[in-house]
C-alpha cells in the first residue's frame, strides 16, 4: 500500500486548516474557543439557528451551517431560510443544489457533503463546475482511494473527515417518537429529540448515538470514534490541507480535547503516535479506522475498467 503510517512530519505545500462540526450550543462554546478555520453547526432545529450563527459570527470566526440529508417537496421553505442566515453552507442533497439555483455568484460558499457521494474524478469536477468551493469524498472511499482522487484532483479543493462516529444508519423511523413518547408524528409527540439523549445498544454492549433531525428522520451513528491519524501523513503529501471534525454526543471538553490534539499535530507540537493516544484518551468507546481502513493487497481485487 502507498499510505504511510510513519512518525515522521510530511512536507506540506498548504498551511492546514481544521474545520469543527458541533450539533448543540455546549459543543459551540467549547469549539469557538478552541479557535479552528471554520465551525459547521449541524442542529436539530434549524429554527434555532440564527442565534448560534451570530455567536460564531461575533467570534470573527467563518461560520457554515449543514443542511438536511433529504429535502421533500414539502420543505422547499429550508432552502430560503438557510440562505437568509448569511453564512456558508454545506450541502447534503442534489435536490438543494437544484434549489439554490447553482452556479449562481449571488449565493454564499457552498460545500459538498460526503452524501453527494463524489467518488472519483469526473464526480468531482462535476461538482466543482457548479460552483462548490470544497467537497468531502463519500465513505464508500477508502483512505487510499481518498489519497489517490487527491492526485487526480485539485487536492485543496477535498475537505476530509479527519474524526467522526460514522453515520452507519439514516431512516424515516423516530425513535424518539416511537419509545418516548405516546404520539404518532411531529403535531403530537411532544418532541423528545430536543430533551433526551438516545444510543441503541448492540449485543456486544457499544453504544450507538441516535440523532435526529428537522424532519423527524433519525440518524445511526457508529460507537467508535473513526479517526484518520494513520493515513494523515500520506494525506498531506498528497496535497489534502483541509480536515472536518465531527462531534455527536461528545462532552464539551472532549470536543476541546479532540480538536486540540489536532491542532498540535497540524502544528507539529506532537506527532502520530501522541495524536492517536490523546485521541483514545477522549474516546470512550474506542477509536477505529473504520471506512478509512485500507485491506492489504486490495488494489488485486477485480475491479470493473
Amino acid at each position: 500500500s502507498d499510505v504511510c503510517s510513519s512518525d515522521l512530519f510530511p512536507d506540506m505545500s498548504n498551511d492546514p486548516g481544521l474545520h469543527l462540526l458541533v450539533r448543540n450550543a455546549e459543543q459551540l462554546e467549547a469549539a469557538i474557543d478552541c479557535q479552528p478555520n471554520s465551525i459547521t453547526l449541524d442542529y436539530l432545529e434549524l429554527y434555532g439557528l440564527r442565534k448560534s450563527v451570530e455567536q460564531v459570527q461575533r467570534a470573527n470566526l467563518p461560520c457554515r451551517v449543514a443542511s438536511p440529508r433529504i429535502l421533500k417537496p414539502s420543505e422547499q421553505k429550508i432552502t430560503q431560510f438557510l440562505l437568509s442566515l448569511k453564512c456558508d453552507l454545506l450541502v447534503r442533497s442534489g435536490g438543494l443544489l437544484h434549489n439554490l439555483g447553482a452556479p449562481n455568484p449571488e449565493l454564499p460558499p457552498i460545500d459538498g457533503d460526503f452524501s453527494l457521494n463524489v467518488a472519483n474524478r469526473i464526480a468531482m469536477q462535476t461538482f466543482m463546475a457548479i460552483g462548490l468551493r470544497r467537497i468531502t469524498p463519500t465513505h464508500d472511499l477508502n483512505a487510499q482511494q481518498i489519497i489517490d482522487l487527491a492526485r487526480q484532483v485539485a487536492p485543496g479543493r477535498l475537505e476530509v473527515i479527519a474524526y467522526q462516529h460514522l453515520p452507519v444508519f439514516h431512516m424515516e423511523h423516530c425513535v424518539f417518537c416511537r419509545f418516548l413518547s405516546a404520539g404518532t408524528d411531529h403535531t403530537n409527540c411532544g418532541h423528545p429529540c430536543e430533551k433526551h439523549r438516545v444510543a441503541v445498544e448492540d449485543s456486544s454492549g457499544r453504544r450507538h448515538a441516535v440523532l435526529a433531525d428537522v424532519g423527524c428522520r433519525n440518524t445511526v451513528f457508529g460507537a467508535e470514534a473513526q479517526v484518520a491519524t494513520h493515513f494523515l501523513p500520506a494525506m498531506l503529501q498528497a496535497g489534502i490541507s483541509q480536515f472536518r471534525l465531527e462531534f455527536v454526543h461528545q462532552s464539551p471538553e472532549q470536543v476541546a480535547g479532540v480538536t486540540t490534539a489536532f491542532q498540535k499535530y497540524l502544528q507539529r507540537d506532537i506527532n502520530q503516535g501522541q495524536l492517536q493516544q490523546s485521541l483514545a484518551k477522549h474516546s470512550p468507546q474506542r477509536t477505529t479506522e473504520g471506512s478509512l481502513y485500507v485491506p492489504e493487497k486490495f488494489k488485486q481485487l477485480v475491479q470493473l475498467q
